[in-house]
């Protein structure tokens, strides 16, 4: 009996003596998980992406003027018959959009610039050119659409059916006071219903919006053939000004293109809608 207790005694003190060493080393240290990055393609772009801000070309690449004057002032050939419906202007910009999309499932101008050491460099204006070319083309979009007046969002409608029943002041009152929200949120809100309210008679002529989608050929005739080039010493700096130059004029189709300019002004999203029961 005396041999068993003293022989549990022994091992409750090599218990004790494992469990304090272990309670000084330091923590079991995994090494840290490698950082990495990839660039996802998607052909869908995402309408936060496809507002992101226009930059301009590197400064350190020239334009090619020629290219430039002739990007500016030609245009695709034109229809069999001139387009008179959403469903016509579509279909003149849908080829167009299958190009952009072809060329951006094999990674688009930045995956241009980046398969070759010669220009990597410079792949900034590659992402550059993929998403002001979107912008662009979902523009043209919106218009075919959109052509005959913009539809209100559920927002607007809500927004304008409690304008329409108390006066702006009142409902302004209201959302704040009754529903609770915020002051800012809810002039977000007055002034997105009232803008659309408007946009729901403006027209643009088809006529007007096909000759967008032509003079956007040689941007997207361009595009391709920029992605089709192999990038070597030789042609290293035609492609670099080909590119920029290209960049310069979806730039200033974004920037001064009247009908653009209000399609990416309208093109975007409705004001966060805090409560569903107002």
């Amino acid at each position: 009996m005396l041999k068993a207790v003293m022989c549990g005694g022994i091992v409750l003190l090599l218990l004790a003596a494992c469990g304090s060493d272990q309670s000084t080393e330091e923590p079991l240290r995994l090494p840290e998980r490698e950082k990495t990055w990839v660039k996802t393609e998607q052909v869908d772009i995402t309408k936060d992406a496809a507002l992101s801000p226009m930059d301009a070309p590197a400064i350190n690449i020239p334009i090619n003027d020629d290219l430039h004057d002739t990007l500016m002032k030609t245009s695709g050939p034109a229809p069999k018959s001139p387009i008179k419906d959403a469903a016509s202007c579509l279909a003149l910009l849908n080829p167009l959009d299958k190009t952009r999309m072809l060329v951006q499932r094999e990674g688009g101008a930045w995956s241009m610039f980046e398969r070759s050491a010669l220009i990597r460099l410079h792949s900034n204006n590659g992402m550059q050119i993929d998403s002001n070319m979107n912008k662009l083309v979902f523009s043209l979009r919106h218009l075919c659409r959109t052509a005959q007046g913009v539809p209100q969002n559920e927002l607007a409608l809500k927004v304008n059916a409690v304008i329409d029943q108390m006066g702006k002041e009142k409902a302004r009152e209201h959302y704040i006071d009754v529903v609770g929200e915020a002051p800012a949120d809810v002039d977000l809100w007055l002034k997105h219903a009232e803008f659309s309210r408007k946009n729901v008679t403006r027209k643009v002529p088809y006529s007007e919006i096909q000759a967008l989608i032509l003079k956007t050929q040689p941007l997207i005739d361009l595009y391709k053939n920029l992605w089709d080039r192999k990038v070597d010493e030789s042609n290293k700096d035609a492609f670099l000004s080909d590119s920029v130059t290209l960049l310069a004029v979806i730039n200033h189709r974004l920037a001064n293109e009247p009908r653009v300019v209000m399609a990416m002004k309208e093109d975007t999203e409705a004001p966060l809608q805090h409560r569903w029961e107002m």
